[in-house]
C-alpha cells in the first residue's frame, strides 16, 4: 500500500514538474524573438500553447518527463507523427516544429528538430498544403443559426464571439480579444488584437449585417476599451472557457467541426461573391485565371494572409 501511494506521489510530481520547467524555460526565453529583438506578445502566447499542449500529448502518449529539458529527438518524432494522424495542415506543422525547434535551442539541444520532410516525408507539405476536403459548417451539414443559438443558450458573449467569426472571418482569438468601439473605423474593422504574428489588416464593413452585429457587439463592453469577452476572466481563463462552452455543444475536431471552420465558411462565401462561382474545393466550375487570382487576393487579405498561395487551405485549387 505504501508503495502504491509512494507511486502516486511520484507520478503527480512528474506532470507537475514537466510544468514547472516549462514554465521556467518560458520565463527565461520566451520574451525575445531569435534575432535578439522582444518578442511580440502574439509570438509569447503562441509559443506557450504549442509547446505546453506538446508537452502535455507527450504525457498523454506515455512519454513521462520530470523536466521539458529532457526532451529528445524520439518525442519529436513521435508529437510529429501524432499532429499528422489528427489531421494538422502543413502550415500547422511546420510552425509547430519551429517552435519546438527554438525551444531546443534555448535548453542547448540545437539541431535537434529537424524539418517536416524527415519526419513525415518529402510529399507532406505538398499533400497537405492545398484543401482537399471543406471545412465549413454548411458543407458538414451544420445548421450554422441552430449552432450558435445552442452556444447563445449556454453564454451570449461565446456566441457573438462565433458570429464575428462568420461575419469577418476572424480567427477565435481575435473575436476573443476584439475591441468594438477602437476597432470600429466606420467602413472597415481595424483587426490589431489577437493577429497571427501581430500582423495588423482591415475588413471591409460591407454588409447592414456586419454593421448590425458591431454596433450588437458594442453593448457587451464596459467601457471603450473593453473587448467582447467577459471583464471578470483574464484572457487565459476566458479561452479556457470560450472552448469549454463550444466543446460543451459538439463544435470539436472530433464531431466534425471546429469554430476555425467559420473562418473556412467566410473564405469560401467570399470567394463566391468574388469569382461568381464556387471555389475548387466545393467542386466550383473553373474561373478565369486572372478572375481567380484577383478574387484570392482579397479573400487571403481579409483573412490576413499576404500571399495569395495560403488561400489553398480554405479554397483548394
Amino acid at each position: 500500500m505504501t508503495r502504491n501511494h509512494g507511486a502516486g506521489r511520484k507520478r503527480a510530481g512528474a506532470i507537475g514538474g514537466w510544468k514547472a520547467s516549462l514554465a521556467a524555460v518560458l520565463k527565461t526565453h520566451n520574451g525575445a524573438r531569435r534575432d535578439g529583438a522582444v518578442a511580440s506578445f502574439a509570438t509569447q502566447d503562441k509559443r506557450a500553447d504549442v509547446l505546453y499542449a506538446g508537452f502535455k500529448r507527450l504525457h498523454e502518449l506515455k512519454f513521462r518527463m520530470e523536466a521539458v529539458t529532457s526532451l529528445r529527438g524520439k518525442h519529436i518524432e513521435a508529437l510529429a507523427k501524432d499532429w499528422e494522424a489528427r489531421g494538422l495542415s502543413a502550415s500547422t506543422l511546420q510552425n509547430n516544429l519551429s517552435i519546438f525547434r527554438t525551444f531546443a535551442e534555448w535548453i542547448g539541444k540545437a539541431g535537434m528538430v529537424r524539418g517536416v520532410e524527415h519526419y513525415l516525408g518529402s510529399g507532406t507539405t505538398a499533400r497537405s498544403s492545398i484543401a482537399r476536403e471543406d471545412k465549413s459548417w454548411t458543407a458538414k451539414g451544420v445548421d450554422i443559426a441552430a449552432k450558435i443559438e445552442q452556444v447563445r443558450q449556454k453564454d451570449e458573449r461565446v456566441a457573438l464571439q462565433l458570429e464575428l467569426q462568420l461575419a469577418f472571418g476572424l480567427r477565435a482569438r481575435e473575436a476573443i480579444q476584439l475591441r468594438p468601439h477602437i476597432a470600429d473605423q466606420g467602413t472597415y474593422l481595424s483587426v490589431t488584437h489577437g493577429t497571427k504574428g501581430g500582423r495588423d489588416r482591415v475588413e471591409p464593413i460591407r454588409t447592414p449585417g456586419q454593421r448590425a452585429l458591431l454596433d450588437r457587439a458594442k453593448t457587451f463592453c464596459e467601457t471603450r476599451s473593453s473587448s467582447t469577452s467577459d471583464p471578470q476572466r483574464k484572457l487565459a481563463q476566458w479561452k479556457n472557457h470560450y472552448y469549454q462552452v463550444v466543446r460543451s455543444c459538439g463544435i470539436t475536431r472530433k464531431d466534425g467541426i471546429t469554430s476555425h471552420g467559420l473562418r473556412h465558411q467566410y473564405a469560401n462565401e467570399r470567394y463566391r461573391e468574388l469569382a461568381g462561382a464556387d471555389s475548387p474545393v466545393r467542386g466550383g466550375a473553373p474561373v478565369d485565371r486572372e478572375a481567380d487570382r484577383a478574387a484570392r487576393l482579397v479573400v487571403g487579405a481579409e483573412l490576413g494572409h499576404s500571399r495569395e498561395g495560403v488561400t489553398t487551405h480554405y479554397l483548394g485549387r
